[in-house]
């Protein structure tokens, strides 16, 4: 899935694959519940609701698990990022 809308607070689209999840994130079980609005929203305005904000050299993640999960599951080439501060 291409995503050509710019998400709002984005600093760059990476790829998918870019993203490092560590294994504190990989051993969490976001709210499906969430997980189902992060969807709808995506379905609905065809971007993420927030970037996914990651460290700049390491590009691991460090908040947007949810959003991670998301995008994973509908393909998306690119990823909409911030970076830490």
């Amino acid at each position: 899935m291409k995503t050509e809308v710019k998400t709002k607070g984005a600093e760059d689209f990476i790829s998918l694959e870019e993203i490092v999840v560590t294994e504190e994130f990989l051993n969490s079980c976001p709210n499906p519940g969430k997980i189902q609005r992060v969807v709808d929203y995506l379905k609905r305005t065809g971007c993420l609701d927030e970037p996914i904000t990651i460290k700049r050299d390491t590009k691991i993640l460090t908040d947007g698990y949810t959003r991670y999960i998301v995008a994973k599951k509908v393909k998306m080439d690119l990823i909409p990022v911030a970076y830490e501060k």
